[in-house]
């Protein structure tokens, strides 16, 4: 319901929240007897255990469920399901979507898997008669529910028929049968864009619109898609560019979940600027007659070899530790280990390690967070540095003497991040200590319990997500109200000092050591070792004292606090709406001045000085970035390459409660002042934005 824990899915082994964050959840698309030769030949020679490794290849691949089709023609889709879905059931770890036309194939899969599965799918094409058999069958087993916006008449194929159909089964749906509407997922239908076919020009903007149109109307449901739709037709090599561009454009929209082949689609990252336009060109059919199609086939036809070929002369004009950051960051383990092989001779391991890899990593996590790299070329760089740090981890420094203190490690639950846990694990192991390494997404029973039985000498707890950081709270509550006050490492990319000060420190008696990397960790084990607790590790990270914490001043709720006078008159701007003004020459030059040259040539072209002497250093500077600095600078402005431009604007907006609601300019307002003098229902709905602002519970 709503206000409570989001829905989630489930297998026998996980719960998978239907909302990821950052969105959307992936939906394995390979066990599908249609879709996946690899899957259909597997099925045909009856290879049951056979299909598992299509489904195994998909949970290493990043999908957070898999979607389960065997309907094949001259097949018995009951026996096939029954014999493939028990197998998924118990040896896959992710939840599973049951996909079948046939409602008895729907119910077989649904007896036989744990958890709560979806199912996908619902449709009024057949009358009500089986929509409901289907609605029926989500009710009784708790399952979640894909609804796809075809009705009696045919497929949706613009925004109002797909609103239509969509309102008419959220309607039946919730009211007739009683079910969540948390628990809905609307397939609003993708068309390709890649046929010519002059119906389907605008099959993308289409599909946008309904997404964004039906998330703001019920925010509760899900939204999902079949995203190779998009560009089905196209040439192989260019789809993976269309794909991501669309799926970057739904996700912007509000789409929760996508069915999905991750090999369909590439980091956004390595997508250019000139590549964005053309695939946004054929999406949003900005050409008339169709162009945009000609354009984008000649486009890639033209560039499909160049690309190449430019990357690897890049690649080969790199630096030791940039080839190694590029392998990293494109998850090439296959290049990776025989470069490591021959630097490591020119750069200490650990250096490789420390420095460059975790360095790599860390641009990854900021990709991840902006949208930028999507979770499954996460997953494959987190694979590429698991692999070279194993291979290099006998030439890193070792320590003989093995100590007697133990630490419980683990990633925890709800985390499936290992990369830097795995990192702590080698780097503690090497220095002597011993590592009871407990994998990933472990439950606080798991570690209190392994801790009972090693006698182990603190806890690690790690995770790379938001979220983990408020497991991390959660679980030292539980552990204050168990007694337990044994030294507790958290460390994470998530994790902050302030975030520990005041939120984890206060919820446990023990010692709490912020552990900002592996080295840190070696550090806190020390002082464990040595009965020293002091868990300041950094010379600028003090914790603060009781006197100097600031006294907690609780903020009373939002609406108890005593409200501003709506009767001030709000000030007229000059203009409603955005301007834009474009910068002359001279202003573009005076826009160089800006550039702090030292962050450019250290951390963005990676010439940071590192073995080299001052005056060495120096020499680099002024003989070689100074000019290639210059002739890039030329080649911007004698090019053009480089127009800033400035966009302003004033909107009418009004608040309510904790969110500031933003108008269109040409709502018709006679004046300002009408927006904050109208009753707020009566306008609400105009709003073209809205903008919330949470409020903490206490002063910073």
């Amino acid at each position: 319901a709503s206000g409570s824990q989001p829905t989630s899915l489930a297998s026998l082994f996980n719960v998978t929240p239907l909302v990821q964050d950052p969105a959307p959840l992936l939906i394995g698309e390979r066990s599908n007897a249609t879709g996946s030769k690899a899957f259909r030949e597997l099925l045909l020679a009856e290879d049951y255990e056979g299909t598992l490794s299509v489904a195994q290849q998909q949970v290493r691949a990043g999908a957070h469920a898999i979607d389960l089709s065997v309907g094949f023609a001259g097949r018995d889709e009951t026996k096939d399901m029954n014999a493939v879905a028990s197998l998924y059931a118990q040896k896959i770890p992710l939840p599973l979507m049951v996909d079948s036309t046939q409602v008895t194939g729907v119910e077989t899969a649904l007896k036989l898997i744990g958890g709560k599965p979806i199912i996908n799918s619902v449709n009024l094409e057949d009358g009500i008669e089986k929509f409901d058999a289907v609605c029926l069958l989500a009710k009784k087993f708790g399952a979640s529910l894909v609804c796809l916006t075809i009705d009696e008449i045919g497929m949706a194929k613009t925004v109002e028929r797909k609103l239509e159909i969509a309102e008419r089964i959220y309607q039946l749906a919730t009211e007739k049968h009683g079910l969540n509407p948390e628990d809905l997922v609307f397939d609003l239908l993708t068309f390709t864009v890649g046929s010519g076919d002059e119906e389907y020009r605008d099959a993308a903007v289409q599909t946008i619109e309904a997404i964004r149109e039906l998330t703001r109307r019920h925010p509760e449901v899900g939204t999902t898609l079949g995203l190779s739709n998009i560009s089905f037709g196209l040439d192989k090599d260019a789809r993976p560019y269309l794909n991501t561009i669309f799926l970057n454009h739904c996700i912007a929209a509000g789409l929760s979940t996508v069915i999905i082949n991750v090999k369909h689609i590439i980091p956004t990252n390595k997508i250019t600027a000139e590549d964005e336009e053309i695939c946004n060109n054929l999406l949003f059919n900005t050409k008339p007659d169709g162009a945009a199609l000609f354009e984008f086939i000649d486009y890639f036809d033209k560039n499909a070899k160049a690309s190449g070929e430019e990357i690897d002369e890049a690649y080969f004009a790199m630096n030791d530790q940039e080839k190694i950051a590029r392998l990293l960051m494109d998850g090439d383990k296959d290049r990776m280990i025989p470069l490591v092989e021959e630097v490591r001779h020119r750069i200490m391991p650990e250096v490789i390690v420390n420095e460059i890899l975790i360095d790599a990593m860390k641009v990854v996590g900021e990709l991840f967070g902006a949208g930028k790299m999507q979770l499954p070329f996460v997953l494959q760089s987190a694979e590429t540095m698991k692999k070279t740090v194993d291979y290099l981890n006998p030439y890193l420094p070792k320590i003989d003497k093995q100590v007697d203190t133990t630490l419980v490690l683990g990633t925890v639950k709800g985390d499936v991040h290992d990369v830097g846990k795995n990192l702590v694990d080698i780097i503690l192991s090497n220095n002597g200590y011993k590592v009871i390494n407990l994998g990933i997404k472990v439950p606080l029973e798991k570690f209190i319990e392994t801790l009972k039985n090693s006698n182990a000498s603190a806890i690690g707890m790690s995770g790379l997500l938001v979220k983990s950081t408020q497991v991390m709270k959660e679980n030292l509550d539980l552990m204050k109200e168990a007694g337990i006050t044994i030294p507790i490492l958290l460390g994470g990319a998530a994790l902050t000092r302030s975030f520990i000060d005041d939120f984890c420190r206060p919820s446990y008696d023990g010692p709490i050591f912020y552990c900002k990397d592996a080295f840190d960790g070696v550090t806190a084990m020390s002082r464990i070792e040595a009965g020293n607790f002091d868990t300041n590790l950094h010379g600028d990270d003090k914790n603060r004292t009781k006197k100097e914490k600031k006294k907690e001043v609780l903020i009373p709720p939002f609406h108890e606090l005593e409200m501003p006078d709506r009767n001030v008159r709000v000030p007229t701007p000059p203009f409603w709406g955005r301007r834009v003004i474009t910068l002359s020459e001279t202003q573009i030059e005076m826009a160089f001045e800006w550039i702090n040259h030292r962050m450019l040539f250290r951390q963005r072209w990676g010439y940071n000085g590192k073995g080299m002497t001052k005056e060495a250093m120096q020499k680099q500077v002024d003989e070689v970035l100074w000019p290639a600095y210059d002739r890039i600078k030329a080649k911007f402005l004698n090019e053009k390459l480089f127009e800033p431009t400035i966009i302003y604007g004033y909107w009418p907006v009004r608040s309510d409660d904790t969110t500031l609601l933003l108008f269109h300019e040409s709502e018709g307002w006679n004046n300002p002042d009408e927006i904050n003098t109208e009753p707020l229902e009566h306008i609400i709905g105009r709003a073209e934005q809205q903008f919330t602002f949470p409020r903490q519970g206490k002063q910073p």
